[in-house]
């Protein structure tokens, strides 16, 4: 099917007829060529025209360089001449570097109709002697994409179809593709870099190590050990001493990265990361890993480049099509991530006789962002709070972003690359009693922390998941910024297969990262509970008495929770259990309706984070992403979470998406690449699209429906996991009003419910009510109007699939006026949420169904053929979450490019020899009987012995003995502490550990009253005062040691001088009076002995 451009066709002028210039100097051979392909045309549209126009403004003289840009005009040389000898430019890469235009020849592409003319912005490292290119063209700043509430349409060409169709291009391709890889076999490449060239020198050593453990930290990776990719790849070329040099190099392009996420690192920056040249093979496999996984140079960026490379390659190439099934953030995110990296690996595509492929999005709807749905409301402000331009939205559904640090893409993209204003959440949230009443804060929490012990109960039956097997690198030089002393010889996987012990760090299992024993909060924060090693060690009764509950008459501390039979039974699930557990605290607590009411409320909270009710999740797997949890305030985009999405699709240019086009039918190919290609191809309501990649982000709740139909049939291991895995169900209601009548100064409240039977103590009456508005959300800094964000989670979600709204409206009117007063206001506008009855997602986020297997997150990951997939419901370690779809995203960006020019080729040896890089140098290494070095060597002894004896030692530093007053209440309560872990310690559950203490002698101390704490703060405080003169003192007894010491030199120095004797005379040679650094081992290579492109 043919997709014509809406706009009218116009003539065009030549460009010498409206651009006698270009940057202020007449170009004729340029503008004749450029005249040449506008010639050929038929005829051009407007939107071509606007774009052609934007193409020639790169030629225009520009002063909206940055700071450190190009210079501002060139030399006399013609433009012709510029781009011959771009080839030859000379840079270096000592500092970020930023983009700067470039020219590419233009290409036909018979798949294309006429040819088009290929201007493209791409940036240039320069280095201060480099010739002089034109200034940098800067576009339409980021944030401005992203406030439009219009989006675009751009047309697909008609022509949507791969040109590797026939097997004798496939052949041609595949001998391409094996000769280069033959190639990087047996040629090294060539870096015109210096060593250390992107290491600054003016911060010190530990600083600059603590910066890249920083942002390693802030890219979802351990600074101190190999990701498992990395030692899979790696453990056949390294030594495990050679593991922290790696390390060290990896941590530092990471910190390039996250120290200026707006410009991509670029492969001799990453090298630059080396302290020696026989590392930079390992600094470009790193950087090629990093970029290919999308830990660096991901979202919404120009990326730069280390050469100009488009006059090697012919001009008619084959071009192959990835197409997205989806315009949510899982497929923005991998769409931009593709644009990316096929531009950064263009030469690949070049080597195979290719042009980077096109990437087209699919999307079913008429607008872009999936389940992130910032509506626009009706209703306007009098008085307008947000920024100029921005939109007064509510969030349909992705809402939250649950922290910022330690490795959320999102940081990045939203706070850097687009610069979006947020709201962070206050975490303190009231709760209402369903008369009204705001409940006891002491009250709430002991239902809180009663409901976290069983949560931790409840938690030793969840799946114990193998870790991957990593290894470290030596930590305290990580810390120090420095490198080890010896590199071994044998490799990680010698040490491994001859179970030998290695003298550096062991290869041992790798946890997740950011793995804490902290309470997280559920909902806000996902998971409630609280992870510890030891897990819930105490009884139920020693735990309710110690959290602060009455025990009923007759119950001992030994009294527990006997949850064996509930875990045992066939259809045992989470809610299950929980149930029984609540059912079995009745008779150990002596429970009123409000401690279950309060109970149920975290019970729903739990329900929201799921999307389901608690009865249908896995026992085993309901927690399955614990410990990945970002930190930071959570937080919520000003004008709208949908302003993510939408720069991801804008920003640096507009991705090709084709909207309105509903999927029916996916013909894939499910054989190995190398066979014979099958055209694969998406067939919509609209057209067909023919493609060599298919990327399905279709969420799990359409696959579940079996609407669209995939040719051939999905593997069965596939739709196992479809089944397997659950989605469920999560509603709003969204009240706007004229003013405000709640407290302003609250993000959050929540409100119990009441079951019909408002005494009940059975749990079961409590499951239908629970969830049903039970927390809200004020929303008004980020909508801009005053507004309220009800939450209807578990059973109470899929009840509002079937009331009306009236019915919806009425209820929350009621709740509000009981917590209010009867004189709430009837809102102005009002919307509600039905995610289950959305034909293109039907429903809301993931969640582990009763049946889930613990892989079963990956087995949805894993491609099928050409067919790859991405979504919320493909990410095991952050599913249900908006960036758990962007990360699904990156990772299925990795996969179809490593299907496409195949993986990470590693040069033999990795690491070069010292005897290679370091040769030895004459004139540079001085003999072991230096006569002049021993000479002084000797004197410098016999001074400082003069001075010992004179003054005697140094004085001494006085040791950092300051004492806090934890530290010594610590010191008091130790066995105290180790006695009360001791009591109430359930069977089998071992002996106490030192966390443990450490944990009672903490809360000890929390609970202490300041007359209990007074004794140590007076100690702690004397300790300090003692500290302080001791170091008076010794400043000045060292001052004055100093000054003494230093007279004695000088005169010691002049009474007795050092003379050369007359063999060092006699042996001196010529060259050895020259000035030049000495160096006694290995020389590092000099500025002559480097290769270059």
């Amino acid at each position: 099917m043919d997709y014509s451009s809406p706009y009218p066709i116009l003539q065009a002028s030549h460009l010498s007829k409206q651009h006698p210039h270009v940057m202020g100097y007449k170009t004729p051979s340029m503008i004749s060529l450029l005249d040449s392909h506008i010639s050929r045309h038929d005829g051009l549209s407007l939107m071509g025209l606007q774009e052609f126009e934007s193409h020639i403004s790169m030629f225009e003289n520009s002063n909206l360089s940055r700071n450190f840009s190009t210079p501002d005009r060139f030399s006399s040389s013609t433009l012709e001449e510029i781009l011959d000898n771009t080839e030859q430019m000379t840079e270096s890469l000592s500092q970020r570097q930023t983009p700067t235009a470039q020219y590419v020849p233009p290409a036909e592409d018979a798949n294309r109709g006429p040819s088009q003319i290929r201007l493209r912005c791409r940036s240039q490292p320069l280095s201060d002697d480099a010739s002089k290119i034109w200034p940098e063209l800067h576009g339409d700043s980021m944030t401005s994409y992203s406030n439009l509430d219009i989006d675009e349409d751009f047309s697909v060409l008609s022509s949507m179809s791969s040109k590797i169709t026939s097997p004798a291009d496939l052949e041609t391709n595949s001998s391409l593709k094996k000769k280069s890889v033959s190639l990087r076999e047996n040629q090294r490449k060539k870096y015109k870099i210096k060593p250390k060239s992107s290491i600054p020198i003016d911060i010190a050593p530990s600083e600059y190590a603590r910066q890249c453990i920083a942002a390693a930290e802030s890219s979802r990776i351990n600074p101190y050990s190999l990701h498992k990719e990395e030692y899979e790849m790696l453990r056949d070329h390294l030594t495990h001493q050679q593991v922290t040099t790696y390390l060290n190099i990896r941590n530092g392009i990471l910190r390039l990265w996250i120290r200026n996420p707006s410009i991509g690192v670029v492969l001799n920056e990453a090298v630059g990361c080396a302290k020696d040249s026989r590392w930079f093979d390992v600094a470009s496999l790193c950087h090629e890993w990093l970029v290919r996984r999308g830990y660096i140079n991901f979202g919404c960026l120009e990326h730069s480049f280390d050469g100009l490379q488009g006059k090697k390659y012919s001009l008619k190439r084959k071009r192959r099509i990835v197409v997205v099934i989806g315009a949510g953030m899982s497929g923005l995110g991998c769409a931009r991530q593709l644009e990316g990296l096929f531009l950064q690996f263009e030469d690949r595509f070049h080597e195979m006789g290719e042009d980077p492929p096109q990437v087209v999005i699919v999307e079913g709807r008429d607008r872009i962002g999936g389940r992130v749905y910032s509506r626009a409301m009706i209703t306007k402000p009098k008085f307008p709070t947000l920024d100029f331009g921005s939109r007064y939205t509510a969030e349909m559904g992705g809402m939250i972003i649950t922290g910022f640090d330690r490795g959320n893409p999102l940081n990045v993209i939203v706070r850097s690359q687009l610069a979006l204003h947020y709201h962070a959440l206050k975490p303190d949230t009231p709760i209402y009693d369903s008369c009204g009443e705001t409940v006891d804060f002491n009250r709430d929490q002991l239902a809180e922390k009663l409901f976290n012990y069983i949560l931790d109960r409840v938690s030793e039956y969840k799946f114990k998941i193998p870790v991957s097997t990593t290894v470290d690198g030596d930590k305290v030089l990580l810390d120090a910024g420095r490198e080890p002393n010896t590199e071994g010889s044998k490799t990680i996987r010698d040490i491994e297969n001859s179970k030998m012990e290695p003298s550096c760090p062991k290869v041992k299992e790798l946890l997740s990262l950011g793995q804490k024993d902290t309470d997280l909060l559920i909902g806000i924060n996902k998971g409630l509970h609280s992870e510890s090693n030891s897990g819930a060690v105490h009884t139920a009764a020693f735990k309710a008495k110690e959290i602060g509950w009455a025990l009923k008459p007759g119950v001992s501390l030994d009294d527990d929770l006997d949850l064996e039979g509930a875990v045992s039974s066939k259809d045992a699930t989470l809610g299950s259990v929980i149930d029984e557990a609540i059912r079995q605290y009745t008779r150990i607590i002596d429970f009123k309706p409000l401690d279950l009411r309060l109970i149920n409320w975290h019970v729903a909270n739990l329900e929201y984070s799921n999307a389901i009710t608690c009865n249908r999740l896995s026992l085993g797997g309901w927690d399955l992403d614990a410990g990945n949890e970002w930190e930071g305030k959570h937080t919520m985009v000003t004008g709208g979470y949908q302003q993510v999405p939408r720069g991801l699709f804008k920003c640096p240019q507009p991705l090709t998406i084709r909207k309105n086009s509903k999927v029916r039918r996916i013909v894939y190919d499910d054989r190995p690449f190398d066979s014979n290609n099958l055209k694969s191809r998406i067939e919509c309501q609209d057209g067909v699209i023919e493609a060599d990649c298919i990327v399905s982000t279709i969420p799990l709740g359409v696959l579940k429906q079996q609407n669209i139909q995939f040719e051939p049939d999905l593997p069965e291991w596939k739709k196992g996991a479809i089944q397997r895995i659950g989605y469920g169900v999560l509603n709003k209601i969204i009240l706007v009003y004229n003013e405000v009548f709640w407290d302003p100064d609250r993000d959050i409240f929540g409100a119990l419910r009441s079951p019909q039977n408002r005494y009940s103590l059975d749990q079961k009456d409590y499951f239908s009510q629970r969830g049903r508005f039970f927390q809200w959300f004020n929303v008004s800094n980020t909508t801009g109007l005053p507004t309220l964000l009800a939450l209807m989670a578990g059973e109470a979600a899929f009840s509002t699939e079937k009331s009306t709204d009236e019915e919806l409206l009425d209820e929350a009117k009621m709740v509000l006026q009981t917590v209010f007063g009867l004189n709430v206001p009837t809102p102005v506008e009002a919307v509600v949420t039905r995610w289950g009855h959305d034909e293109y997602s039907q429903g809301s986020y993931s969640y582990t169904g009763p049946n889930f297997r613990p892989n079963d997150y990956e087995v949805m990951a894993q491609p099928v053929g050409n067919l790859f997939f991405a979504g919320e419901h493909t990410c095991g370690t952050h599913p249900a979450t908006v960036h758990g779809a962007y990360i699904s995203g990156l990772r299925a960006a990795s996969e179809v490019l490593d299907f496409m020019i195949g993986g990470i080729q590693i040069p033999v040896p990795l690491v070069l020899p010292r005897d290679i890089t370091n040769k030895r140098k004459s004139g540079a290494i001085k003999t072991t009987t230096d006569t002049k070095k021993t000479r002084l060597e000797t004197y410098e002894v016999e001074i400082w012995n003069a001075i010992h004896e004179k003054f005697g030692d140094r004085p001494w530093r006085p040791p950092n003995n300051y004492i806090n007053p934890y530290r010594l209440y610590s010191k008091d309560k130790w066995e105290e502490a180790k006695r009360m872990c001791e009591e109430g310690r359930r069977p089998n559950k071992g002996k106490t550990n030192p966390n443990e203490v450490k944990k009672m002698v903490a809360k000890l101390w929390k609970d202490a009253t300041e007359e209990e704490k007074s004794p140590y703060n007076k100690q702690a405080e004397a300790e300090k005062r003692a500290a302080a003169a001791a170091m008076i003192e010794y400043n000045t007894k060292v001052e004055q040691w100093d000054k003494d010491a230093l007279a004695f030199r000088e005169k010691y120095e002049k009474d007795h001088p050092s003379l050369p004797s007359s063999d060092e005379i006699n042996n001196s040679l010529p060259w050895d009076r020259r000035a030049k650094r000495v160096v006694t081992g290995y020389a590092e290579d000099t500025d002559s002995e480097l290769e270059y492109f």
